[in-house]
């Protein structure tokens, strides 16, 4: 190998490693892939995975053939996936309710759950509830993690109350793959991998 060779491999970079690859075909670039931003010095990979809390339900254990079985998935804020953790722990006694104690920063939303654990409602459902706390790329097929939580009949009523008491016009559309400006999402967009050209 001529010294030549030796030096135009060893100068080789993480960019023409991965787009002047000859393992891959060059229709490749045609896929329709948002990465790499370029720019003039460098290729730029943004993290586009986001934190997603859902409140769903599953049909009963009717798996009969014929059966007409509905999922949902609503899209909620974290605000009120986190109270739905929280009412969670209060029933499964893993943490102490008290109504003199704030749960909610709006008085209307906190005055509504504290009198739904005070006085709960009678409540039947002939489906299954769950929190969900799913993170992934809007885009992708499978997300990269998912944590469902069933939850009681009760609980599914407080947090659907929730989201409606919030009137978020970005939750409207129930799953419209929005991330929310919350921390968790602010914390994953700043992640990026950036090669030099």
């Amino acid at each position: 190998m001529s010294k030549k060779n030796k030096k135009s491999k060893k100068n080789k970079t993480c960019f023409d490693l991965l787009y002047n690859n000859p393992d891959l075909p060059p229709c490749s670039k045609y896929l329709g892939n948002s990465h790499p931003i370029l720019t003039e010095n460098f290729a730029i990979f943004k993290n586009d995975n986001r934190a997603y809390y859902f409140l769903s339900t599953l049909p009963t254990g009717n798996n009969t053939i014929g059966a007409n079985l509905i999922y949902t998935n609503l899209q909620i804020s974290l605000t009120t996936y986190l109270v739905g953790v929280y009412i969670f722990n209060v029933q499964s006694g893993k943490c102490t309710f008290d109504s003199n104690s704030p749960i909610h920063n709006n008085k209307q939303a906190n005055d509504f759950i504290v009198n739904s654990l005070n006085t709960p409602p009678n409540i039947t459902l002939n489906y299954v509830p769950s929190l969900n706390l799913v993170i992934g790329n809007s885009n992708s097929i499978l997300s990269l993690y998912t944590n469902t939580i069933i939850i009681t009949p009760l609980n599914y009523y407080i947090s659907l109350g929730l989201h409606a008491l919030e009137n978020d016009p970005s939750l409207f559309y129930g799953n419209n793959a929005d991330a929310l400006a919350d921390p968790i999402n602010i914390d994953l967009a700043s992640y990026a991998l950036r090669f030099q050209k």
